[in-house]
């Protein structure tokens, strides 16, 4: 296997290596549908303005040549010029509107190109934090952070979405949930639609940026501050009694004294209480562009159509309050909307003082979450959840090498046929058979540099990581048990926090070693263990971390150049299994094919790049010569 991917390749190699791939043809010319289609809409556009231009100064002429004595003609020339400029301001914004849909689902095709040729790194990565800092395997295998797996799969447009799609990636999931899982991204995979209109909505408000329900959620928590109290009355009876007392004064009923006197209690009143819903108005109003992002994405959850009953309970728990999404989304709109007037000073003002204007609002703001934001946390649960499920839904419709794996005991063990890292171009990928038999067994791989026996691990890794996610993996076929992932590949070694390489390693296998003895059992990943130390050291102390893990029946691939470790092979008859990759010379250039084979590597490249890097050293490249 080639090294692992860590930078963009180029579009034209990408694209001619593709060039069989339906889903890419496909999603291509959908790609290029909906630019033409955004063209022409801004061309219509751009039409229907100049028309409405025209529409303007004829309205203009006509109104001053009926001021002016034009008689009848400059009258009509006014009045239907302003007609057509009043139905081309709803044309044009029809299709402005029409216009940015397509730029948005052209967008979302895009991505799925750059994510499909392996290009994943131009995408927005903003995946720190989504795990908890010491996690076991998620930076030694490239889950999460730039030119991760989290990356390349994450078409979430909200965060909760990506924060679910992180979890699952980072925790196995029972039996049970796997195989749930496992149906609804089979079904949403033919539903290129669905998830392509989910996609462009979250894009609505927020662009590149995730929709953060954060300020709904802190809005559901609040206590109340007019439902509930006696200012419910109040703010229903005291503008009307007002409004009497107005009528009265100038009827000469009562004095106007006594109208001025209840004006002043109450703008004294919507004063002293204007607090509780400017709080409030903050966090739903500033965010009504969100709203419609969300109002949209939940909207096409609701007119979907599920046969699969995991998302099927997924379309049950988006309703909330006995609505639908659109229904309750469009009465949020309404007062949030109702409720930025408070920034059209100085007609907000006066008119809040005489009918209480924001309270009104703010007690219907408390009606809706009463009825619907109470359940607001399980809805956006429910939303995240099926963004995670159609992000490992696209991954599986995007990639023809992908398939569902099969959960068996941890008895059979882990076997692929035909594994590849789901993070290398398709061109550049070279499968692999990796077997391991149940508890307590090992491969021991060695091999030359660069050979790829750090690929290897991480494939094997991503694979497990999507696998107990419910997700698909990047091979012919695989088995594996529900394990605890664990791996030690890649080490701090952070001077500024005092601690040395070695010292850093031995923190990452204490997370690697704690535990062992719980179940399900651990797999481990390992890479050159204790490079911090010396030669004898490193061999004891790597063999006594393997040893331990596998009498407490772990099973797992460890990388090494300690070929001393492979007498582990003889020690554990049938438990252990050497492997090694390894390479050749052709004239000056040395070759690699990545295939995993069996046995122990015979020779070593270390000797040989030193002297292709200019300094002398002995021409012996065995093993058993080093």
């Amino acid at each position: 296997m080639p090294p692992s991917p860590t930078t963009a390749s180029a579009p034209a190699d990408e694209l001619t290596a593709w060039a069989y791939s339906p889903a890419l043809t496909r999603t291509l010319e959908r790609e290029r549908r909906f630019q033409d289609e955004a063209a022409e809409l801004g061309s219509r556009s751009t039409r229907v303005s100049f028309l409405r231009l025209v529409a303007f100064l004829a309205a203009v002429v006509g109104g001053i040549s009926a001021a002016t004595g034009g008689g009848a003609f400059g009258m009509y020339l006014g009045l239907g010029g302003a007609v057509v400029f009043v139905g081309l301001l709803v044309v044009h914004a029809r299709l402005l509107g029409q216009q940015r849909h397509a730029e948005l689902r052209a967008a979302v095709h895009h991505e799925h190109v750059l994510r499909m040729t392996g290009r994943a790194t131009e995408l927005p990565s903003a995946h720190e934090g989504l795990l908890p800092g010491g996690h076991p395997y998620a930076i030694d295998i490239d889950l999460v952070g730039p030119a991760s797996l989290l990356q390349r799969l994450d078409t979430a447009r909200t965060l909760l979405g990506t924060k679910t799609l992180a979890r699952w990636l980072g925790a196995p999931a029972t039996e049970e949930q796997i195989l749930a899982r496992q149906g609804a991204v089979r079904e949403l995979s033919q539903m290129h639609d669905f998830r392509q209109e989910l996609e462009a909505a979250g894009r609505l408000a927020t662009g590149n940026d995730k929709l953060d329900a954060a300020p709904f959620l802190a809005f559901t928590k609040r206590a109340p501050g007019v439902l509930g109290t006696p200012l419910v009355a109040l703010i229903f009876l005291a503008p009307p009694a007002l409004l009497g007392l107005y009528i009265a004064s100038k009827l000469g009923a009562v004095p106007s004294v006594v109208f001025w006197g209840a004006f002043a209690l109450q703008a004294v009143l919507a004063l002293m209480l204007a607090k509780h819903p400017i709080d409030v108005f903050e966090l739903i109003a500033a965010r009504r562009g969100y709203i419609e992002a969300y109002a949209s994405a939940l909207a096409c959850v609701e007119t979907a159509r599920f046969e699969d009953p995991l998302l099927r309970q997924l379309h049950r728990d988006v309703h909330a309050g006995g609505a639908a999404p659109s229904s309750y989304m469009r009465r949020l709109d309404r007062w949030a909307g109702l409720a930025e007037f408070r920034h059209q000073f100085p007609l907000h003002f006066f008119i809040n003082l005489m009918t209480l204007w924001d309270l009104h609002v703010l007690l219907q703001l408390e009606r809706w979450n009463r009825s619907v934001g109470t359940e607001l946390e399980r809805v956006f649960a429910a939303l995240g959840e099926l963004e995670a499920l159609s992000s490992l839904a696209s991954f599986l419709d995007s990639d023809e090498d992908a398939c569902f794996p099969t959960i068996v005991p941890v008895s059979e063990g882990f076997r692929a046929v035909g594994l590849a890292h789901p993070l290398l171009q398709p061109s550049a990928r070279v499968p692999n058979d990796v077997t391991l038999g149940g508890a307590g067994h090992a491969l021991i791989i060695t091999g030359s540099n660069m050979a790829g026996k750090s690929t290897l691990l991480r494939a094997v890794g991503l694979n497990t990581a999507l696998a107990l996610a419910g997700g698909p993996v990047l091979a012919k076929a695989l088995t594996l048990p529900v394990v605890r992932l664990r791996a030690s590949m890649r080490v701090d070694d952070s001077l500024q926090k005092g601690a040395s390489y070695f010292h850093a390693e031995l923190a990452k296998l204490r997370s690697v070693v704690a535990g062992a003895e719980s179940w399900p059992p651990l797999l481990f990943l390992l890479d050159e263990l204790l490079r911090g130390t010396n030669a004898r050291a490193r061999h004891l102390g790597a063999r006594a971390v393997l040893t331990h893990l596998l009498d407490r029946s772990a099973l797992g691939l460890a990388a090494t150049h300690d070929i001393a470790l492979s007498e582990l092979e003889h020690e554990r008859v049938g438990m252990v299994r050497n492997v090694h990759f390894t390479d050749v010379m052709d004239g000056d250039e040395m070759i690699f094919d990545y295939r995993l084979r069996d046995g122990v590597v015979k020779t070593s490249n270390a000797l040989r790049l030193l002297g292709m890097a200019g300094i002398a050293v002995p021409d012996d490249d065995r093993v058993d010569a080093l």
